[in-house]
């Protein structure tokens, strides 16, 4: 039943303001230009995106005022293994006798990557509307980029329009589901689906359908507004969603090669993906086949790893061998580069490849940080589960097959930092609901009648 509050006739409404104090508005104000600008970049150390320069100087004055927020306990692990990446970096960069200059920018990405945790750890404060903020910032972010491929909207929407579009509509999405209408949800979610699959944006198709799968009501049922986590999910849960998840992305690798076959693509298009599809190891591989040559040069050193930015021209000519090899090209010739670097397009493998197995043990606890995350949501099911999973989703696609640097420093900070919060608030969570089971059993227990024995 729903309740009202009474209000006396001929009193004014009370209007809270939307922020309690000038403090809360500049901080505000202050993380989404620090999201918005990462719009923009300068060529300095490599290019450093807007973000970190209006990073720098911010980080000491919010460390010296806040600085206990940066370094949480439950952040512990994140910056062992961050150092550790550094610490393999600089080994790798002194094993291979790297230049000084790619050793700078090598040694600079993996410092920058722990300051932007730091200041975002300090502005969010595990907030919800300063994790929207920031998550518009990242749309506007994405508006403004793809401003450059204006005349071929095709283009514009790949490279930040679909994004942008995603997080509006995933906060729509996220008011139905916080009211459990989830068929709103669901029909949104297949909606941009069906946006992306029209536009040929494969990753975007195979995230939007596996978030939707992962936040569909499929387990315990909610008991109060934000729902009750179930704690650690069962073995059997985490192979279910897992299978469901596989299972959207079968269907979203079905649907590219339907619509290829159907027409819906111009000619350019569905001949990519025809003859991505093609090949010996499908269309997954074919979009991305710098997994194969990043796994063969993390077998050739997989301890030191190749150093940063390393010069790999025998890479290059084999991302070319295992192309023509297996279906996806007509030629074995590669493209002729200035400075041929190993390909690798992955946070994984490139920091496995370029800072030795330090950098590939941290991107593998980032990675499971994430899924864990991902799959709580399942259960927990907090109001903005929803775009929540689509962002944590989209952060594991960008693990395991899209390039780390830039502005992308910056949003994966973030990305973690809400799986943090989202697994410390499922822990609350069920704290709390184990605690209300035990008071309502010691009520039960204490009204029982006591015997007296002789």
């Amino acid at each position: 039943m729903r309740t009202a509050v009474a209000r006396t006739i001929g009193q004014r409404k009370v209007y809270r303001p939307l922020w309690g104090s000038r403090e809360a508005f500049y901080s505000d104000a202050g993380l989404f230009i620090l999201g918005a600008s990462g719009a923009y970049s300068a060529n300095i150390i490599g290019s450093l995106p807007g973000c970190e320069l209006v990073l720098l100087p911010m980080l000491p004055v919010l460390l010296l005022a806040k600085g206990k927020r940066a370094f949480n306990r439950q952040y512990l692990w994140f910056f062992i293994m961050t150092g550790g990446w550094l610490l393999g970096t600089l080994a790798a960069d002194a094993y291979n006798d790297i230049g000084s200059f790619n050793r700078a920018k090598g040694t600079a990405r993996v410092v920058f990557f722990a300051l932007d945790f730091m200041a975002l750890a300090i502005l969010l404060n595990k907030k919800t509307r300063r994790i929207v903020i920031f998550a518009i910032s990242f749309a506007a972010v994405q508006v403004i980029g793809s401003w450059q491929f204006r005349g071929n909207f095709g283009e514009q929407w790949k490279f930040g329009v679909s994004e942008s579009v995603a997080v509006l509509a995933l906060l729509v999405s996220s008011y139905y589901y916080s009211r459990q209408k989830y068929k709103i949800c669901l029909l949104i979610s297949l909606f941009l689906a069906g946006l992306n699959l029209m536009y040929g944006f494969r990753s975007q198709l195979v995230v939007h359908l596996v978030s939707a799968v992962l936040v569909l009501p499929l387990f315990e049922k909610p008991r109060n507004r934000r729902g009750v986590s179930g704690g650690r999910q069962s073995p059997m849960k985490v192979v279910f969603l897992l299978a469901l998840a596989g299972g959207a992305v079968y269907v979203a690798s079905a649907a590219i090669k339907l619509a290829a076959k159907s027409g819906v693509f111009d000619e350019s298009t569905a001949a990519k993906f025809e003859g991505q599809a093609s090949g010996d190891y499908g269309v997954l591989v074919g979009g991305r086949p710098e997994t194969l040559v990043a796994i063969q040069a993390i077998r050739d050193s997989p301890i030191f790893g190749h150093g940063s930015f390393p010069y790999g021209a025998k890479y290059l000519q084999l991302l070319q061998d295992i192309q023509y090899e297996h279906g996806y090209s007509d030629t074995d010739t590669p493209e002729e580069v200035a400075y041929p670097v190993i390909p690798t397009h992955s946070h994984l493998t490139m920091a496995w490849v370029e800072g030795g197995i330090l950098g590939g043990i941290c991107w593998i606890y980032i990675l499971a940080l994430t899924l864990r995350a991902a799959l709580r949501l399942s259960s927990f099911r907090p109001d903005l589960a929803p775009l929540y999973c689509y962002f944590l989703v989209g952060f594991l696609w960008d693990i395991m097959y899209s390039p780390f640097g830039s502005v992308n420093r910056l949003w994966g900070a973030y990305f973690i930092l809400l799986s943090y919060d989202i697994l410390r608030s499922s822990a609350e969570e069920a704290l709390a609901a184990r605690r209300a089971r035990f008071q309502r059993t010691s009520r039960n227990v204490g009204l029982q009648p006591r015997t007296v024995s002789s």
